[in-house]
């Protein structure tokens, strides 16, 4: 079991944000984590990485409890993020983003390979390499902030939201790049809107409404529920 997490609870204030939630991710998943506006998924993953205080409950990763732990010791358990809306530094270039990915490395021959494996997954960053990142797509930024989680060379990489505001066409590409990158042995918890995208690339999914897990299990036997199909994917 990489991730355990075991009736997690979190307040903003005086509201009741997570209601005793449960969720395991197991080692080479892809498990994703579906769920309208405001259902809580952010504020998930920001109880997992310590940006939220949990109030009740705890997170295990590889039998070490890590709740309430720093934001910044994630990198060193190997843990990576791709937040929501991208967060690239617009003024720094492709490889200045990068490299501040990869900033508790010291071994240049590792940073060197982190390029290598990024230039790989998204051709288009090599081709830009130079160019600033506020100057690129929105694809482009979102194939960036992938790569720049990448270059820690993470166990876990935690994906929120990354086809938010993208083209058909970029979607697709993402999607296919988040397979790759599982299939090269990261496991990954997707937050994600697009239910359809997140179901068909899962092994197992999470349903989370107002705060609560509301299903689980097999990815497609979720996207095969009848009231899933209605609420979240368009269909019945």
């Amino acid at each position: 079991m990489m991730l355990k997490i075991n009736d997690l609870n979190t307040y903003y204030g005086a509201i009741h944000a997570l209601k005793g939630i449960d969720m395991e991710v197991d080692e080479g998943e892809i498990v994703s984590l579906i769920g309208s506006n405001g259902a809580g998924k952010t504020t998930l993953l920001n109880t997992i990485t310590g940006v939220a205080r949990a109030a009740k409950g705890t997170v295990v990763f590889k039998g070490r409890d890590i709740t309430n732990i720093p934001s910044y010791a994630m990198t060193k358990l190997k843990i990576s993020i791709s937040p929501e809306g991208r967060e690239v530094f617009p003024e720094l270039t492709v490889e200045e983003n990068l490299r501040l990915g990869a900033y508790i490395v010291k071994d240049k021959g590792a940073i060197s390979a982190g390029y290598d494996r990024v230039y790989d997954l998204f051709p288009r960053l090599k081709e830009r390499y130079k160019q600033q990142a506020g100057t690129l797509s929105g694809g482009e930024q979102q194939m960036l902030a992938v790569g720049r989680a990448l270059m820690s060379s993470p166990e876990l990489l935690l994906l929120d939201e990354p086809s938010l505001g993208l083209a058909p066409n970029f979607v697709l590409m993402i999607f296919d790049m988040i397979k790759e990158i599982n299939k090269q042995g990261v496991t990954i918890l997707l937050i994600e809107q697009n239910a359809n995208m997140a179901l068909s690339a899962s092994d197992r999914a999470y349903v989370l409404e107002n705060g609560k897990v509301t299903m689980s299990g097999e990815a497609k036997k979720i996207a095969s529920d009848p009231k899933i199909k209605k609420a979240y994917l368009g269909l019945g």
